[in-house]
């Protein structure tokens, strides 16, 4: 009964396992065991809790083939995964299997570096099925285990271990069985535990990342135990702790290979979403170009990427400044589409002597980078005053506010185009801004909003110069200011600033002009009679606006003399781009000098006034003046004058002096030159000496006058430390003209050794090239240079302007010697009226036959390749042939065989009965089997038998009539071949009688 009991109420946790779909937060678990054997607490794997675990057992047996077993456990969805969805199983294994699998197809060299054994020991096998279709399938022992982007041995920032699953087809259903290989031998049990079965997303990881792996080509047993390749740590790249990070390392290596790690997210990124990578690198592996070499790929599960570009395509300035300086910069990703993993590939840099690697400190998920507004940018206000600072974000995400870039104080939450308004500042403050969402502690790294403050300008901060001495009424009084502080100047009447004087004021017969350069205040009219007069001068600082503050202004007081006196100046200082550079590059003294005529006298002071600073001098006797002033002040007088008082006795006297500052003048701006003569700067044109070139207008260093120039850009002469204030830049334009390389039919020509051809002979489309026998072309060659068999010869393309290309045609050679004219048939012992065969090479063109002695009775055409002959007489005989080769090399001459012709026929005479018989039959019918020569046996001999081409078919020393036929000798036939039926011709030599029997023979079969 308790038995029966006990069953029921597993029964009925089972229906209730089955009857609720476990979900935590925005995970759902599977939620049914489909499938079990020998699995011990198999609910746990069930129960939505990832610190339980279901334990699947395998054992070896007591004997072979006893008591073994293997073990699984299906858990199915509650529902059916759609092709790609992510979903993750926690397992853990015995033997070290998982961290060697942790690196897919490294997995089997990493096991032997571990020393973990993935074949014969214990192995696992992982099924993914929809309702029992089989969709996907991977055993820990096969080759390349879990390297797919389907299914993945993945780590957690603790370590632990889970299987990343993304099919490309619809899934309900993960059956995991555990066996044991067999190495490992009897007695032996393995367990495989399975904590739960889930897919979706952990409410509290928003946007860090769960789980990790890595992968790798290209790399050997070598380089990973011994070469550094490999990942370090790799959960130390998802631990949330910016002090710890994985390396990602290929060592020092020779060949081609990459290592890869990849990041696992529970959910899928949202539009506005940003990944960031928080990475460090080698700097002088940048200098290599390293970030070429690291490709950063976003996916979604194992569909195709939505993001994959070069790590140097992602870097602005100011992160490739923080790498560049061994600091950690934090890449943003914009995957453009939904993506849960991000991966960084390091492919090697071949010939580099240094080790390769990537220090991965954190990878996650927030929102965009914030935009500030354009008033939010390069911000200054004046001390004590607050500013609204401005920022927009996108989707729902919120702005916070800090006064640090990492930690620090948060100082506000606001939403996107909210303002955050400062306290009232009176020192320049840094703060700043990220995205982040509400429901979310991961934000955007920080953008920092600089907020600069200026002193508010007091009177201390003028200086005024042109009312050190009374000035005569009969003169202009010009009031002078300057300061520190970059700003304009306003003029008032009274210190409060409430009366401003502007530009052209009159007041009774007094004008006021202000110059808008330098904001010296120039007053005509004054007289005796209202002396002193005051006038009062406020500086508006340039980035803020801040001015003076009423009561707070300087002052200019100046007393006026009714001497009516009066000066004129004759000065005309000369300013060349060469006084210029010496200002600039060795001293900045400048002399100026001229002479006074009018109310002046020897002896009296002379005050040169020049952008704000005053130089001294005396008249001589003539009343000329020799004042040295800075030459660099007078370089960049706003006015371009010099303002002159000369100290008169009762007044000053004043009057001014024009500046001519040069402009820099360049005749050519457009220049032309060959790409081939690889031009530098050093080659522009220009007629000014101490000219340095730069890269743009404001360009704070000059360039290396080595500096190769770049076709169509833009090179701005200046001379050298002369600032831009002063002297403005010339640009230059240059084009360089590369023709392109020249083109032929053939890169590989065949010439003739007979044609005696040269170098141009070689067939180039262009019509003006030049040759070299090198492919750098350095060494010209002249065209009637003879060509050398197999040699290659390089060819440059002339532009109408002169200019060579700066790629070369390389074209090869061949030089071939004449084939010599054959002629095969038989030329000695021929037979008077009979017919012989003579051949040449076939294939040629107008064929040319001469036949002298006889007469052609077969081929001999132009068309022919073999001429018939039958010989008519007995001297002077021969045959000739020539004809034209279209393809390869032919003797000029035509080849001419010499016939010699003999009377031939059968030996009637009884004295030696010798007889031939012309025809046998070699059928094996009995009769007439073989070749007959009557009392032959009687006398030592040699037999030689030819075909009708004058090929030997058939010799014999003492022959005693067994021919039947078949040749004995290699070459038209092979030797044993039966001769087919025809006319045959024979020479037999009788050394006894000095004689040769020459005739001819039919052969029928």
């Amino acid at each position: 009964m308790n038995k029966v009991l006990l069953c029921c109420k597993k029964c009925l946790l089972a229906i209730l396992m089955l009857s609720m779909n476990w979900t935590v937060g925005a995970q759902t678990f599977a939620t049914t065991i489909n499938s079990e054997d020998e699995v011990d607490n198999s609910a746990n794997a069930i129960d939505g809790n990832l610190s339980t675990q279901a334990t699947i057992r395998a054992n070896s047996g007591i004997a072979v083939g006893i008591g073994a077993y293997d073990g699984h456990l299906e858990l199915e969805f509650p529902s059916t995964l759609l092709s790609n969805t992510q979903s993750f199983v926690k397992i853990d294994t015995e033997e070290n299997l998982l961290p060697s699998l942790l690196g897919g197809s490294l997995g089997g060299l990493l096991a032997d570096v571990l020393g973990t054994v993935l074949i014969g020991n214990q192995e696992f096998t992982v099924t993914i099925s929809n309702n029992g279709a089989m969709v996907l399938q991977q055993s820990s022992s096969d080759a390349n285990a879990f390297s797919s982007d389907q299914l993945r041995v993945v780590t957690d920032a603790n370590n632990e271990f889970f299987l990343a699953i993304s099919p490309n087809a619809d899934y309900n259903r993960i059956r995991i069985d555990n066996q044991i290989g067999a190495v490992l031998g009897l007695f032996n049990t393995r367990t495989l535990d399975v904590f739960g079965a889930f897919s979706g997303s952990d409410p509290n990881a928003c946007g860090t990342p769960s789980y990790t792996s890595f992968d790798g080509s290209g790399i050997s047993l070598d380089l990973l135990g011994l070469g550094g390749a490999g990942v370090t740590d790799p959960h130390l790249a998802i631990d949330s702790d910016p002090n710890t990070a994985s390396e990602i390392g290929l060592g020092v290596l020779g060949v081609a290979a990459s290592i890869e790690q990849t990041v696992y997210f529970d959910s899928l990124s949202q539009s506005g979403d940003n990944f960031y990578v928080q990475l460090a690198i080698d700097p002088s592996l940048l200098s290599l170009g390293l970030a070429d070499n690291i490709q950063v790929i976003a996916q979604n599960g194992s569909n195709s990427p939505t993001f994959n570009g070069s790590l140097s395509s992602l870097l602005g300035l100011d992160l490739l400044g923080l790498l560049e300086a061994g600091q950690v910069a934090t890449i943003p990703i914009d995957p453009t589409g939904q993506a849960n993993r991000i991966t960084l590939r390091l492919s090697s840099l071949l010939n580099v002597d240094i080790a390769q690697s990537i220090n991965l400190y954190e990878v996650f998920r927030a929102p965009a980078l914030p935009d500030l507004d354009a008033d939010s940018q390069d911000v200054s206000i004046c001390s004590g005053e607050s500013v609204d600072l401005v920022a927009t974000t996108v989707g729902g995400a919120e702005l916070r506010w800090y006064d640090a870039q990492t930690g620090g104080t948060l100082l506000a939450t606001v939403n996107s185009g909210a303002p955050y308004t400062t306290p009232v500042l009176t020192s320049s403050t840094t703060y700043f801004v990220a995205s982040a969402d509400p429901a979310c502690p991961e934000e955007s790294p920080r953008i920092p909003v600089e907020v600069n403050v200026v002193d508010i300008p007091t009177a201390a901060d003028i200086d005024i110069s042109g009312d050190e001495s009374p000035i005569c009424s009969s003169n202009d009084v010009v009031l002078i200011p300057s300061s520190d502080i970059d700003g304009t100047y306003t003029w008032f009447f009274d210190a409060n600033a409430t009366s401003e004087i502007t530009d052209g004021l009159t007041v009774g017969s007094v004008t006021y002009s202000i110059d808008p350069q330098d904001g010296s205040l120039t007053i005509t009219g004054l007289d005796e009679a209202g002396s002193p007069y005051t006038y009062f001068v406020r500086v508006t600082e340039s980035s803020a606006g801040c001015e003076n503050p009423a009561g707070d202004l300087q002052s200019a007081t100046v007393e006026i003399v009714d001497s009516g006196a009066s000066i004129s100046i004759d000065a005309t200082p000369e300013i060349t781009l060469g006084i210029l550079a010496d200002i600039f590059q060795l001293d900045p003294t400048f002399n100026v000098s001229g002479s006074i005529s009018g109310d002046a006298s020897p002896g009296d002071a002379i005050i040169l006034n020049v952008n704000g600073q005053s130089f001294n001098g005396v008249l001589d006797t003539n009343l000329d003046f020799s004042v040295d002033v800075n030459g660099i002040d007078l370089s960049l007088d706003a006015n371009s004058t010099i303002d002159v008082f000369v100290d008169a006795g009762l007044c000053t006297l004043t009057g001014g002096i024009e500046i001519d500052i040069p402009d820099l003048i360049i005749d050519d701006l457009v220049q032309t030159f060959c790409a081939s003569d690889d031009p530098t700067l050093l080659d522009l044109v220009v007629n000014v000496d101490d000219v340095v070139f730069f890269d743009s207008l404001d360009a704070a260093l000059a360039l290396d006058l080595g500096t190769p120039m770049v076709d169509g850009e833009v090179y701005f002469a200046g001379i050298l430390d002369v600032p831009i204030e002063v002297l403005v830049r010339v640009g230059i334009s240059v084009n360089l003209i590369d023709p392109p390389a020249p083109t032929t039919s053939e890169t590989e020509q065949t010439f003739c050794a007979s044609e005696n051809a040269t170098l141009a002979d070689l067939q180039v489309n262009e019509s003006s090239v030049l040759f070299y026998s090198d492919a750098e072309g350095n060494d010209l060659l002249d065209p009637s240079t003879p060509l050398v068999d197999q040699d290659s010869y390089f060819v440059s393309n002339v532009s109408p302007e002169g200019c060579e290309s700066t790629s070369l045609l390389e074209i090869s050679v061949v030089v071939e010697e004449g084939e010599p004219i054959t002629l095969s048939g038989q030329s000695e012992d021929t037979c008077l009226n009979e017919e012989y065969t003579y051949t040449t090479e076939s294939g040629k063109q107008n064929y040319s036959w001469t036949v002298t002695g006889g007469a052609v009775v077969d081929g001999g055409g132009t068309s022919d390749d073999f001429v018939s002959v039958t010989w008519n007489s007995l001297e002077n005989n021969s045959v000739s042939v020539a004809y034209d080769d279209p393809i390869s090399c032919t003797s000029t001459d035509s080849f001419q065989l010499g016939v010699e012709t003999i009377e031939c026929g059968e030996v009637l005479d009884e004295e030696f009965c010798l007889r031939v018989y012309n025809e046998f039959s070699p059928n094996n019918d009995g009769f007439n089997d073989f070749f007959e020569i009557e009392c032959i046996e009687d006398y030592s001999n040699t037999i030689e038998v030819f075909n009708r081409n004058g090929n030997t078919v058939f010799k014999a020393v003492d022959y005693r009539n067994t021919w039947n036929g078949i040749a004995n000798v290699n070459g038209i036939l092979n030797k044993g071949d039966h001769l087919p039926s025809g006319t045959y011709y024979y020479v037999i030599n009788i050394p006894e009688l000095d004689r040769n029997l020459v005739g001819w023979l039919q052969l029928a079969r």
